[in-house]
């Protein structure tokens, strides 16, 4: 079953031409130094006042299969980081988009992890029908993706070489909303987030399309999935995160209005808004998957993850 944004970026396109896991945490924990308290206080806007600070860019990390578990769920990740330094991180948590997996993600995580950042990247429960994670896709919601982004902070956060006061979020689409919504539902846990083209509007796409019934088959939507949003205003459960916010938007977003941004960035205490000029909704052919390849997809990462690279560096 294909997600939604998957499906519903498929009629619009026709309208428009266009190896297991294995271990546990204590394995993960670099040797030869002392794990720094997790209780060093954070000033007003979400910075650390500690030590803390990103090793040098370096072009050599490694990267490793990391599962944690919600509830019976088991689910699967890659971890990023340079195991050559014995320092403290910070850490960025990508959340993938819907119907896709960790891989769309995996190129932002090794980036983000030659900057000197431990980097994580996983699959949704149920996602995608390709997704190495427990759990099916009749059985996923918004609200089981949070509860997954919500076990996968809790299990970086328990790695020796992670400040656990320097967490980031980092998602797209679906990802970002679900990201937004955990950083509003655990404020303190986290020093910023970084959303690209959020879809905020998914509660009122499932509103729109309701009545148009067939969700299984036409919009790859479980029953669940729709039932699970009926009645919920998004704008009751994001915007109030006290942190620095970083949002991306493509300005030819055919999926999510940049305008969706616009609103959260008013929102959002502390937020800035990036427009890609030119972009769609993602910013390479990775976060379409096949799909992205067979339209030609423009890569803008050249232009995306310099912003990235400098909001996460003022933190």
């Amino acid at each position: 079953m294909k997600g939604f944004g998957y499906w519903v970026l498929m009629a619009l396109c026709m309208a428009w031409p266009l190896t297991a896991c294995e271990g546990d945490d204590d394995e993960l924990k670099t040797p030869d130094h002392t794990e720094q308290p997790d209780d060093t206080p954070a000033d007003s806007t979400g910075t650390t006042t500690d030590s803390v600070a990103v090793t040098p860019p370096v072009e050599w990390v490694d990267s490793m299969e990391y599962c944690c578990m919600r509830d019976s769920n088991r689910i699967y990740g890659m971890l990023y980081h340079n195991p050559l330094t014995s320092n403290i991180r910070p850490a960025v948590i990508l959340s993938h988009s819907s119907s896709l997996t960790h891989e769309a993600m995996a190129g932002y995580a090794l980036m983000l992890a030659r900057q000197g950042y431990v980097a994580y990247c996983f699959d949704f429960c149920g996602g995608s029908t390709d997704s190495k994670s427990d759990g099916n896709t009749d059985d996923m919601t918004l609200f089981t993706e949070v509860e997954d982004l919500r076990a996968v902070v809790n299990a970086v956060k328990r790695l020796g070489f992670v400040a656990g006061r320097r967490v980031y979020l980092m998602g797209s689409s679906q990802g970002g909303l679900v990201s937004a919504l955990l950083a509003d539902e655990e404020p303190d846990a986290f020093a910023g987030m970084v959303l690209f083209y959020p879809a905020f509007n998914i509660p009122d796409l499932v509103s729109q399309f309701a009545g148009m019934g067939q969700w299984g088959g036409s919009f790859g939507l479980s029953q669940k999935y729709v039932d699970a949003l009926k009645g919920f205003d998004v704008w009751k459960h994001v915007g109030t995160f006290p942190h620095p916010v970083c949002i991306v938007h493509g300005t030819a977003d055919i999926i999510v209005d940049i305008s969706y941004s616009e609103k959260a960035r008013a929102c959002y205490p502390h937020a800035e808004l990036h427009r890609i000029q030119g972009a769609n909704h993602g910013f390479n052919a990775a976060n379409y998957g096949s799909m992205g390849n067979m339209m030609g997809m423009k890569d803008y990462d050249d232009v995306v993850m310099p912003i990235v690279y400098d909001f996460l560096g003022r933190q």
